[in-house]
């Protein structure tokens, strides 16, 4: 419960920490690149994630693991 409630309290902080960001650049007197901002914020927990230790194939196991189960599946499935 105490860890779902820390998870919802940084994406809201993250959420309105870059509505603010947004907001400014856009009424910003010179032309920003709004486009390169929307990007990286988009890109930026993933980075966050990764460096904290996330490992770059944490996919592979749960693919493999599937392939696995899948042609097991097959296989008994040939036999009967």
């Amino acid at each position: 419960m105490k860890r779902s409630l820390k998870i919802i309290f940084i994406f809201s902080l993250y959420t309105l920490m870059c509505s603010g960001v947004l907001t400014i650049a856009i009424r910003e007197s010179t032309r920003q690149p709004i486009g390169l901002l929307v990007v990286s914020m988009a890109l930026t927990p993933a980075f966050v994630a990764v460096f904290g230790g996330l490992p770059v194939n944490f996919l592979e196991e749960k693919f493999k693991m599937k392939l696995d189960n899948n042609s097991t599946g097959n296989e008994g499935a040939k036999r009967s």
